[in-house]
């Protein structure tokens, strides 16, 4: 009999968040690693899920790690230079951040944000820290960011959202942003986007297109979120392609990003400040 275990998803976007943790698991397996995560190795061995067919998505299992080695040295970074930092994972799924800070995390209060399903999957097998915090709700909902700016009135917030906007409409962007730039004044946002190019192509995706989910929001304009409120203050972007990693996949992709340009700059990062 199989120890392993059986989560049933509505199919769509909850499945997705088995991509990055097979991908920080498979990571293991190069010398070096770009990060370390043993906790994903050891998820990847207990859940009943297809991973194997993430082999056939060389390009995401390197981009999903990289982009998460970017988000981590955010993270780093904020907490070291805020006093009583309070980090916000909007659409957490099933990562391992707060393992792989180590001892740096504990000088944090993170709170991980993601659809009842995935927080009951993350309870049973991640089982939180005492200065983790897991909310079982729509991140677009105003309430969950009320109780945390009445919960911490002298904190400073991060919020990372990572492989998540493209799965949201462009109205449902445009709200969370909102709302978020009403509330957390000195705040940062850091998140990745998709180009429109890549947003409305799913089906080209290496790894997304095997899940039933479909991308529904992409933009080639990194300021357009400035547009949606007054308090939005971009601060910087880069194409997730400019990164060091992308090395072992060999010429075909460097001769792509060449050629191609609208390859190398179809997924980028982008920071955020609210005034």
């Amino acid at each position: 009999m199989s120890s392993k275990k059986t989560f049933l998803f509505p199919k769509g976007v909850s499945e997705t968040l088995f991509i990055p943790l097979y991908a920080r698991a498979r990571e293991q397996q190069q010398s070096p690693p770009l990060l370390v995560d043993l906790h994903a190795q050891r998820l990847v061995k207990t859940i009943d899920y297809d991973f194997e067919k993430f082999e056939r998505a060389p390009i995401s299992m390197t981009g999903v790690v990289i982009r998460a080695s970017y988000f981590d040295a955010i993270v780093r970074q904020f907490i070291a230079q805020h006093s009583q930092p309070v980090v916000v994972h909007l659409g957490y799924g099933l990562d391992t951040r707060c393992q792989r800070l180590g001892a740096q995390a504990a000088k944090a209060k993170f709170y991980h944000i993601d659809m009842p399903e995935v927080m009951t999957l993350r309870a049973a097998l991640l089982p939180p820290a005492e200065n983790e915090h897991l909310i079982a709700t729509c991140m677009l909902s105003t309430t969950w960011m009320d109780v945390l700016l009445n919960k911490h009135p002298e904190a400073t917030f991060l919020f990372i959202i990572e492989g998540v906007l493209m799965y949201l409409s462009y109205d449902e962007n445009k709200r969370l942003f909102s709302a978020l730039a009403s509330r957390f004044s000195g705040a940062e946002i850091h998140f990745d986007v998709l180009s429109t190019w890549l947003s409305s192509r799913t089906y080209l995706h290496d790894s997304v297109s095997l899940t039933h989910a479909k991308f529904q929001f992409g933009t080639d304009c990194d300021r357009v979120f400035e547009r949606w409120h007054p308090r939005l203050r971009y601060q910087a972007s880069f194409d997730l392609m400019a990164f060091d990693g992308w090395q072992r996949l060999g010429w075909p992709l460097l001769l792509g990003q060449t050629f191609f340009p609208a390859l190398r700059s179809s997924t980028r990062v982008v920071a955020y400040y609210i005034n």
